[in-house]
């Protein structure tokens, strides 16, 4: 798992003894902090989601899944509070080389959209709610995630 990262900069750990494969990883991404850990299930990210959100503040602001229907690896984002509905994309996130181009599903949570955006800048979205596929326009064309 080391070498992998999320955003510029960020290297992956790997929580405790479980270790993902190669082929599949659930990590969760902290937008306040920057740090990115990986589990071996869905679940067990999910859990760390939650326990960064009992202790920080931070809340789940969605979850992005390498395949249709919510499945595949995945990635859970926390964010400092609710998406405030501002009419502005309030949180980013420049993905790693690891899920660029891989997204094809999302789940939108704690009042956030789902905004995703292909190298050409254009942007899909907003994902106000849980899409088991994103739609060929955008499906594994992914760079970079907003949540407004």
């Amino acid at each position: 798992m080391a070498g992998l990262a999320v955003a510029a900069g960020l290297t992956a750990t790997t929580a405790g003894t479980a270790q993902a494969s190669e082929a599949e990883e659930h990590c969760v991404f902290d937008v306040s902090s920057r740090e990115h850990t990986c589990y071996g299930t869905l679940d067990d990210a999910r859990q760390r989601g939650r326990r960064i959100a009992d202790t920080t503040g931070e809340v789940i602001g969605a979850t992005v899944f390498a395949d249709v229907d919510y499945g595949g690896s995945s990635l859970t984002i926390t964010v400092p509070e609710p998406c405030p509905k501002n009419d502005k994309v309030d949180f980013w996130l420049d993905l790693d080389d690891y899920w660029q181009n891989r997204i094809s599903s999302v789940q939108a949570w704690s009042t956030c959209w789902v905004w995703l955006y292909p190298e050409s800048g254009n942007r899909a979205g907003p994902y106000k709610e849980n899409h088991p596929d994103v739609g060929d326009r955008i499906n594994d064309r992914t760079v970079t995630v907003g949540l407004s």
